[in-house]
């Protein structure tokens, strides 16, 4: 496989964010033109080079001129091909946007040398062979994190922001650093390849202070440190408290950050998948949390009438559904759901500040509020929506078996892709009760194709990206395996999960029909209670905040010098 195209990409971006700086008051907003061109030829140039990956699989470059612990090294495999292509097609989009967004604005130079800049160090962290290099690019992201999110320096929200989140993720960069330490102490080498190889050529596990009453497993250690920088950098509750910050940033920047910086989490878990595929504690862990947070950030997401601060939590919701599914073992389905998750969510931030920019310049009194009787309730679309969302996604798999060959029932992973489709189409079909005009065959018919699309692409999906992810014979049911729960709480959780969607879509469509059910009173006031909590955040920033001007002292009393 040929270097000078993944070089061509990396370096491109980084060379644009110099030019920027160099000539930049000579220039003036002209500068973008050349980030937008280093970025074009980033993309074409990723495009060739995984192009090359299908043909030669992989590329490890090393570059000379430091000693052996330290030498870089560049790793293009197929999971590298893939996040490239996705980096530099989004920060492409970002810049060719940012150009008339910024213009105006007396730092324009400086966001679009910074701007290139993080796309360079992303394109690094995701390329890296090396753990300390990509610790460097890993810390480097938070700085810049820190810094796009108080862009606007006359802005104190904007600092405090940027504060809050060079706090919160220096600690998953202290985790992440630990982390490598405890790899390097267990392997010997800090190399990606030599450090895969010797796990599976090991003995026996590795342990920490062995002999001692401190002794560890290397591998749990290390991977549960290695949660705390996956919950830091992809907003993970609680941790989550910097991600409604990212607001104050210029939306072409939240843009970046929400469709980027955030998936670094599942990036992570997938790139040191052998590490992972072998602490099933590990995965539980992930599990929990992810699914704690996309219940937290989804119902959080509702409550809020802020556009920005809607798809913010909206963000939080994703990466928790993100970060559940490499606690089931589906670590493939995690890579296609970042990939879609940041492709759909720039474009609606993007789409956001478009509309904020014109509410702005273009004023207009909102359109009259129309008030109109509500419809009856009509079984048939209810009927319709209640049998295909229980019957078809079954239908759809056994249907799919044929065309993908999938094996059936071999596993929890089954399971766990026809429960994936069904809460996403569900959660489609929900929005449906809010038709009230149009007839019911129609609504019918849209849950039909709706339930059928999704279903279908999950399977395609989950089934492409993890044959070409993880084409190893067994590698995929090791992983499904090693994250396998007891049977009996395994069906436990589904049941109930289904129970409750099923419930709540019944009384949603019901109440847009005119059916009010009766709800004891303490369940009514428990509702209220709970919007507004959700509203708040469930407290956890207040809470910081609180706890801020208490911290003070002890951050001071630790600066000053000794007497």
């Amino acid at each position: 496989m040929d270097s000078i195209p993944i070089l061509i990409t990396i370096a491109s971006p980084l060379l644009a964010s110099a030019l920027t700086v160099l000539f930049g008051r000579l220039l003036g907003e002209r500068v973008a033109n050349i980030s937008i061109a280093a970025l074009m030829l980033s993309t074409g140039t990723a495009l060739l080079s995984f192009y090359q990956i299908l043909i030669a699989d992989s590329l490890a470059l090393t570059i000379p001129g430091l000693p052996s612990l330290l030498t870089p090294t560049v790793l293009v495999d197929r999971l590298a091909g893939i996040m490239v292509i996705l980096i530099s097609v989004v920060s492409l989009v970002i810049h060719v946007y940012s150009r008339q967004y910024m213009q105006g604005d007396p730092d324009y130079v400086r966001f679009f040398a910074l701007l290139s800049l993080l796309t360079f160090v992303l394109l690094t962290l995701v390329t890296s062979g090396h753990l300390l290099w990509f610790f460097l690019a890993w810390h480097t992201v938070t700085w810049l994190l820190a810094t796009f999110i108080s862009f606007n320096r006359a802005s104190a929200a904007a600092r405090q922001a940027g504060r809050t989140t060079l706090l919160i993720q220096g600690f998953g960069d202290v985790a992440l650093l630990l982390a490598i330490v405890a790899l390097y102490a267990a392997f010997g080498t800090l190399d990606l390849t030599m450090l895969f190889h010797a796990l599976g050529e090991m003995p026996s596990r590795p342990t920490l202070w062995p002999g001692t009453r401190f002794e560890l497993d290397a591998i749990t250690a290390s991977t549960l440190l290695l949660v705390f920088a996956v919950m830091t950098k992809s907003a993970q509750f609680p941790f989550h408290i910097w991600l409604p910050g990212t607001i104050e940033a210029p939306t072409p920047v939240s843009a970046m950050l929400h469709a980027g910086i955030v998936n670094a989490g599942g990036f992570l878990v997938n790139r040191l998948a052998p590490l992972f595929g072998q602490s099933p504690t590990t995965l539980y862990i992930l599990f929990v949390v992810g699914a704690l947070t996309a219940l937290i950030g989804a119902s959080t997401m509702l409550t809020q009438s802020s556009i920005k601060r809607t798809l913010a939590y909206s963000t939080m919701g994703q990466m928790g559904y993100m970060v559940m599914e490499c606690g089931l073992g589906a670590f493939a389905l995690a890579i296609f759901h970042l990939c879609a998750h940041g492709l759909f969510k720039a474009t609606l931030f993007l789409n956001s500040g478009d509309h904020i920019h014109k509410a702005r310049t273009e004023y207009r009194l909102p359109e009259p509020r129309r008030v109109s009787d509500t419809p009856a309730f009509s079984f048939v679309p209810w009927g319709t929506g209640l049998a295909i969302t229980l019957i078809l996604p079954l239908l759809i798999l056994l249907m799919a078996h044929g065309l993908v060959h999938i094996s059936l029932f071999e596993s929890q992973s089954t399971m766990i892709f026809l429960f994936f489709a069904w809460v996403t189409s569900a959660q489609a079909i929900f929005s449906l009760y809010r038709l009230n005009v149009v007839a019911s065959w129609k609504i019918s018919l849209t849950m039909l194709a709706t339930l059928t699309l999704i279903g279908l692409t999950y399977l395609w999906a989950g089934e492409a990206f993890t044959h070409f992810l993880y084409p190893e014979p067994g590698r995929v049911a090791a992983f499904f395996q090693a994250a396998a729960w007891h049977q009996g709480l395994f069906d436990a959780v589904i049941v109930v999960s289904a129970l409750i969607i099923i419930g709540v879509w019944m009384l949603l469509y019901g109440k847009a029909h005119g059916y009010q059910p009766l709800l004891p009173a303490g369940l009514a006031a428990l509702h209220t209670r709970l919007y507004v909590g959700f509203l708040a955040g469930l407290y956890v920033e207040d809470l910081v905040r609180a706890l801020r001007p208490r911290l003070t002292p002890l951050r001071a009393a630790a600066r000053r010098p000794p007497c």
